[in-house]
Formats: structure tokens, C-alpha cells, sequence
């Protein structure tokens, strides 16, 4: 079945009020995305009714993003407050109780928490042994809780306790808890699009399409050339869709005069001379491996030869076509100063190859 074309209610944001497309060099977009939460195969549904190809679509929902949104979860509320009886004055103290979660790895996080007290609260010695307070107000190291783990092979998370007694500050009955709470809301998630997804499809769909970074600063804000604008108008729909009245994204066109024209080879240099500084680091990593010296070079020149083809297709050709100029990517003839000797090593070796 064909698939029927759809009138996107907020495409007059790209009339450009009526500038001729021929005047235009492109738009300056944003998005500010916000916190949602959608069953996939609603927003699939959506995602149907515009012509993105599904190279753009976001990726499906996986467990292992689903578990470490689900972590993070677990420092809202931050703090708690907390009442522990004085075993010595027999006085009840409240104290505040703040969480944190620590990254170990894609698959597991580590759960911790520390103790917070008034300075002008009064207390036995007992009582500060039993908190392990050694500064003025609050404990001197997190006290670790429980360890965190997603299991693929039962697609779910596993809890390994982290403390010795359970009892002591009721720390075994805080670790059931957030524990209870990281399961409802890993189970209640893994099945669901979310703000990250929708985020990384943009940026991908921006950087496809020759997107760069508007003031060199890789924000929310960002040029992409006039040829990309249906593909702008569909995820807008897709967000106007999601968040109506509460979502926030615009798109401004940039009329096509020198001055713009000089703001974006500004901008178009600044963003080569990123992409090629991310790409040395990773050359100086590989170099730092201990990888054997002729598998090093010959998986090195293949990655230099990608990279230039890459850099030429998503970025310098389209820009070489909309402003008339000629920049071709080539690793041999960059001109630059960098910040460290590893990277210049990097550039000699790439160059020697």
C-alpha cells in the first residue's frame, strides 16, 4: 500500500515568510528535548506518516539503554530525609540522606549513598561512630550500597549487596527499595521510545545531511542546507506530535548574503578541524595499544582513506556545491596547531603512510 503523504500542520514554520527558496542557503535549527516516554509502536506509527527514510528513524528501543535510563532514575529524589534513634541519648536525629549512581560500565552501575546532618545538631559520640563522621557535617567517603547489573541472557537486573550488615542505618531496607524501583521502571521502559533516542536520530539525520554546529559550538543549535528541509519538517511533526503546545523547536532561515556566507566557512573549518582532531585521538589510541606494527599501519591507512571519504561525502561536497568554494578533505595536508605531542605524532604517522 502506497503510503499517503501527509499535510505537516507546522510546515508554514519553513515558508521562510515567503523568501524564495533560490534567496535561501539554508535553515538554523533547534530542539530542546524534552522528557517523554511512548510505546514504540505508537511513535512508529507516526514515524510512518512522513517521508523520513528509516535510516533517520530512531534506533527500536534496547534493554541496555533502558537499564541505565532506569539507573538514573534512582537519584530522583536526590536527597530523603531520614530519622535514626541516639542508641546513647536515646534522642531521635533526622538527617539527610543523599544517592548517587556510579557508572562501572554500559551493563552495571554502582549504587551509593552518603549522610548528611545540621552542623547545630547534637549528638553522642556513639551515635557519629555509628555515621562514620569524620568532617564537619557529613560522611567522608559514599558508603557503597549495592552493585547494579544488566543480565542479558534473562533480560533483566541483578542486585549484588555491597554492605555488611543490612541493619545498620537501614541500609539494607534503602537498597529494597531503590532496588524495587530500578526493576518497575526498567520493565515499565524497555519497550518505550524516549527523549535519547529521538535525540540521537536527530543528530545523526543533522550530521547526514551536512549539518555543522552554528558558533562553533556544539549545542542545540546548528545550520543544515536548504536541500535537508523535508526532512526538518518531518521531525518536527514527529515532535510537535509528541509534546504540542510544550515542546520548544524552531528552524530560521539564513538568507544567502556574504556575510552569512563567511559565518559558515568559519563554521565549516572549525567543525573540520573538530572531526579531525577526534579522529587523531582515536590514530594516537591505536597507537598506544601495543597493536602489532604492519597490522597498525595497514588498519590505519584504511581508516584514513575512510575518513576522508566520509568527511568529503557528508560534509565538504555539500558545501563546496552551496557556496561555490573547494575544500577537499585530505589528512596529509591539514594545517594546524595541537595542544599535545601525541597528536602531532598521530598527524606524522598518518602522513608517513
Amino acid at each position: 500500500m502506497a503510503k499517503q503523504k501527509v499535510q505537516l500542520e507546522h510546515a508554514g514554520v519553513l515558508q521562510s515568510d515567503n523568501i524564495p527558496e533560490e534567496s535561501m542557503l539554508g535553515y538554523l535549527v533547534g530542539i530542546v528535548h524534552h522528557k517523554f516516554r511512548m510505546n514504540q509502536k505508537a511513535l512508529e506509527k507516526l514515524l510512518n506518516k512522513t517521508d523520513l527514510p528509516e535510516e533517520y528513524w530512531p534506533n527500536k528501543p534496547r534493554s541496555v539503554p533502558s537499564f541505565q535510563a532506569a539507573c538514573r532514575t534512582l537519584e530522583s529524589p536526590r536527597y530523603i530525609e531520614r530519622t535514626f534513634r541516639d542508641p546513647q541519648t536515646k534522642v531521635d536525629v533526622k538527617v539527610g540522606v543523599e544517592f548517587m549512581i556510579d557508572v562501572l560500565s554500559d551493563g552495571s552501575r554502582q549504587l551509593t549513598r552518603k549522610i548528611h546532618y545540621p552542623e547545630n545538631i547534637q549528638m553522642s559520640k556513639e551515635m557519629e561512630k555509628i555515621l562514620r563522621i569524620y568532617v564537619k557535617s557529613t560522611q567522608k567517603e559514599p558508603e557503597k550500597m549495592a552493585k547494579f547489573v544488566y543480565d542479558k541472557e534473562s533480560d533483566s537486573v541483578k542486585r549484588i549487596n555491597l554492605y555488611d550488615d543490612e541493619d545498620e542505618l537501614d541500609i539494607g531496607e534503602m537498597t529494597d527499595e531503590k532496588y524495587a524501583k530500578l526493576v518497575e521502571e526498567f520493565n515499565s521502559i524497555k519497550s518505550c521510545y524516549t527523549e535519547r533516542y529521538l535525540k540521537d536520530a536527530w543528530f545523526w539525520m543533522l550530521r547526514k545531511e551536512g549539518g555543522i554546529p552554528w558558533l562553533k559550538n556544539c549545542g542545540s543549535l546548528w545550520f543544515i542546507p536548504k536541500d535537508a528541509k523535508k526532512y526538518v519538517e518531518d521531525f518536527g511533526f514527529v515532535y510537535n506530535s509528541i509534546h504540542g503546545e510544550s515542546g520548544t523547536w524552531r528552524a530560521v532561515p539564513i538568507v544567502d548574503t556574504e556575510q552569512h556566507r563567511m559565518y559558515l566557512k568559519e563554521d565549516i573549518n572549525a567543525e573540520y578541524n573538530d572531526r579531525f582532531k577526534t579522529f587523531l585521538n582515536n590514530v594516537a589510541k591505536k597507537m598506544d595499544s601495543g597493536m602489532d606494527k604492519d597490522k597498525l599501519k595497514k588498519q590505519l591507512k584504511e581508516n584514513k582513506n575512510s575518513f576522508e571519504k566520509q568527511l568529503n561525502k557528508e560534509l565538504l561536497e555539500k558545501y563546496n556545491n552551496l557556496l561555490n568554494i573547494s575544500i577537499k578533505a585530505k589528512v596529509d595536508n591539514f594545517k594546524g596547531e595541537f595542544e599535545s605531542s601525541r597528536l602531532e605524532k598521530a598527524r606524522e604517522m598518518l602522513a608517513s603512510l
